[in-house]
């Protein structure tokens, strides 16, 4: 009776997570397909098999409209962005599971206890502040927002990390001569690599597809690619062919980076899940 009551609970999670599958990746089938409809038959935003596939909408899109130059610049304030939160969180981090005492424990609270405003909350501040010292629609301007506003993320994820790693290696390499940053990149830096590699994707992920920061802090010379693809529902409607085409190049260089990087993704976020 058991055997059988367990069989029938792993059929019904079988199919609840294929229903759940099916609901997340829909959406993105659809929009792909719309990618490469005939701007006619894309132009009603409808989901049908009768049409021929064609690659007229990236063509007005990356050649006629320009959007590699979006792209280029959302690649760069997002590679840029992420090394440095990675650095500066993983300097934070080390630090703060190395010197363990209540100052410290406070200040890390209040580090991520940042992340509780929300974003339309503090943007209106964070637009005059860029006004004022002139870094309004430029990429150190963004690079500058990125980083802070993801530094807590960073933060608290490469603690958990960093704490696996036995104090007595840092010790072990002070007493042949390193000194504590020589340690933390020769020792627990390597040791800590798969977590670093996670924390690093997971804030790629987010500045990637931020929208309202990169809304109202850039301009001509650097908006990004979420903005540009806002773009297409206008006053004319919503231009369904060009935007599937621009969003599907949105969402591709993840799934690449994903898959390259998958065994080392998941061995990361388990990295720092088990205390022995």
């Amino acid at each position: 009776m058991n055997t059988r009551i367990r069989k029938r609970n792993t059929v019904l999670w079988f199919i609840l997570t294929l229903v759940l599958m099916l609901f997340t990746i829909a959406p993105v089938v659809w929009f792909m397909m719309v990618s490469i409809q005939p701007p006619d038959v894309a132009r009603s935003g409808g989901l049908t098999f009768d049409f021929t596939p064609t690659f007229e909408n990236y063509i007005n899109v990356f050649g006629k409209m320009n959007y590699l130059v979006f792209f280029k610049n959302s690649a760069i304030i997002c590679f840029s962005s992420t090394l440095l939160v990675v650095l500066l969180g993983s300097l934070a981090a080390f630090g703060f599971t190395r010197k363990k005492n209540r100052f410290t424990a406070n200040l890390s609270s209040w580090v991520l206890s940042n992340k509780m405003f929300p974003p339309i909350a503090v943007v209106i501040p964070i637009y005059l502040m860029m006004t004022k010292v002139k870094l309004l629609d430029t990429f150190a301007g963004m690079m500058l927002v990125y980083t802070a506003a993801n530094v807590p993320y960073a933060v608290w994820m490469l603690m958990s990390f960093f704490d696996d790693i036995p104090i007595a290696l840092d010790e072990a390499a002070t007493v042949d001569g390193c000194s504590k940053p020589q340690a933390l990149w020769h020792i627990v830096m390597p040791l800590a690599s798969p977590g670093i590699l996670s924390t690093g994707i997971f804030i790629f992920v987010l500045t990637w597809s931020e929208f309202l920061m990169a809304l109202l802090l850039t301009g001509t010379n650097t908006k990004t690619l979420p903005v540009a693809i806002a773009a297409f529902i206008n006053d004319r409607g919503i231009e369904w062919g060009p935007m599937s085409a621009a969003g599907t190049s949105l969402i591709v260089p993840l799934a690449v980076l994903f898959y390259s990087i998958k065994k080392y993704l998941v061995r990361g976020l388990a990295f720092g899940a088990v205390k022995e």
